[in-house]
This record gives C-alpha cells, sequence and structure tokens, in this order.
C-alpha cells in the first residue's frame, strides 16, 4: 500500500552544533477514524490513515465483541468521511452493548482493559510448548522488524507490530499508536482467518496489560520486543501460557515467560 499520503514536508528550524539549519521535515499525518455498529457511532479513534477494515475488525476482536469473522455481516469503509460500518450478527451486538455498558476501567495508554471475567477468550491458555524458535530466530526477526519500516525511519513517530514465520515476517502494520498497530495485526488474522498456533508476534512497543490482553485474543505462542514488559503483563503471559520476550536489540533479549519454546539451535 502506498503510504505517501499520510507523510507530510514541513519546513522546519534545525539549531545543530550553535548553527541554525532552515530545512524540510518530514511528518506523519492523523486523523479520526468513526466506527458505525449497526448504525451507531460507536467508537472514534485517531490513527494514521491506513488498513482502516483491520483496524475496525482487529478493535472490536481485541475488546471481545467479535470472536470468529461470521460475526460480521457486513464492513465498509467510507474513505472520505474516514467511517467504518459494521453490521453484527445478534450474539455479536449482545456483547457490544455488554461492553459499552461495563467497560469504564482505562488502560495505562487510555485504551479500554481487556480482561473481562466473562469473555473465555479473555484468558485462553496456551500450554502447549511443541512450537519452538532458535536464539538466533529470534534475534534475526526483530532485526527484520526494526529493518522493515521505511516510514519509521522517514518520520520517528510509528509505532509497529508483524506476524512472523520463525524465518521471516509475514504482514506487517504501523500506526501512531502502539495498540492501533497491534489491532491492525489482529484485524488481519481476523478477517484472513490465519492459523496463528505456530507464528511469533514481533512488536516495537512497551508490552503492558492491554498488549498482552490483545496478544491473547489473536492466539499468538510468542511475542518479541525491543522494549520492556510490565510485571502485570508477564503475569498475565504466563497465566495465559504465552512466551514474552523483552529487551530484545543486537545480540540478547530476556525471556520472561514459557521459556521452553525458545531453544539454543
Amino acid at each position: 500500500m502506498d503510504n505517501k499520503h499520510i507523510v507530510k514536508q514541513v519546513d522546519i528550524t534545525r539549531i545543530k552544533d550553535d548553527r541554525k539549519i532552515l530545512m524540510k521535515d518530514s511528518i506523519i499525518d492523523e486523523d479520526i477514524l468513526e466506527i458505525f455498529i449497526n448504525k451507531i457511532n460507536a467508537f472514534q479513534m485517531v490513527f494514521s490513515m491506513t488498513h482502516s477494515k483491520a483496524l475496525a475488525a482487529g478493535f472490536l476482536f481485541t475488546q471481545g465483541i467479535i470472536h470468529k469473522k461470521t460475526d460480521i455481516r457486513a464492513i465498509e469503509l467510507f474513505k472520505g468521511k474516514n467511517q467504518c460500518h459494521i453490521i453484527l450478527d445478534n450474539p455479536a451486538m449482545e456483547r457490544f452493548n455488554r461492553f459499552k455498558k461495563t467497560r469504564q476501567v482505562k488502560g495505562s495508554s487510555g485504551g479500554a482493559l481487556l480482561q473481562d471475567r466473562e469473555d473465555p477468550l479473555s484468558s485462553r491458555p496456551l500450554m502447549d510448548d511443541y512450537f519452538t524458535i532458535t536464539y538466533d530466530q529470534v534475534l534475526d526477526l526483530i532485526k527484520q522488524h526494526q529493518d522493515h519500516s521505511r516510514l519509521f525511519h522517514e518520520t520517528g513517530a510509528l509505532h509497529s507490530a508483524g506476524l512472523c514465520t520463525p524465518l521471516k515476517i509475514l504482514s506487517y502494520y504501523e500506526d501512531i499508536g502502539r495498540h492501533n498497530a497491534l489491532d491492525k495485526l489482529a484485524g488481519d488474522i481476523l478477517l484472513n482467518q490465519v492459523d496463528t498456533k505456530d507464528k511469533i508476534a514481533t512488536l516495537s512497543c512497551r508490552m503492558s496489560l492491554e498488549i498482552i490482553g490483545k496478544i491473547i485474543k489473536t492466539s499468538i505462542p510468542i511475542v518479541i520486543s525491543n522494549a520492556a514488559p510490565t510485571l502485570s503483563a508477564v503475569k498475565l503471559a504466563d497465566k495465559s501460557g504465552r512466551t514474552l520476550i523483552g529487551f530484545a536489540r543486537n545480540n540478547r533479549f530476556n525471556i520472561y515467560t514459557h521459556e521452553k519454546r525458545i531453544i539454543e539451535k
């Protein structure tokens, strides 16, 4: 997808070594996506204007409103208005109504906290350790992730989330919001019915309770980030059977949970 429309050139003044330099700089743009559920204006989120359908579907998926692709009867994007209209079946609509009444807890970055005690998908355990990757594959995947984004290197303003095999990145999504980047990835998984039992997620962001909650919805067993986890995220990953890797960079990484999936060779 051509992302040139979300990057703008602006005039700036750079100060370097006490010298004033007039130059152009690349800045990422943003806008508001409105999500309509059965003709109700349900959610508004600030986003970088790409992969709107995946973001809308992924957000509903990771919030527990949608459980499977067939919960969506129709999904349509109105680009000129930045609106995504989704028609849900009756069970999903009931979950949406419960969500609107009960989800009042905000996460560390403003998103709704995901751990709904009544939602069986929110704590679905993955205890199988048959899927493994090597030390070298962990480091190679995070390097591929960091090298993948031309837009990040151009603007420095994006978070990213990737879906990988042990050898390569399969899909890669970016957004100004780290939650949005992961929701876009989740939407891809949902809409394309991707089997994730032997996949890895790579992230550019701090791994918080909300982030791991979204990962649990996708059933991805291994998560790799170049940043830190929170204690609550580590506890949730451990309880749900996910392998959590942080501070992956250069020649090192930390394994916080379910170490058996990460082998030497």
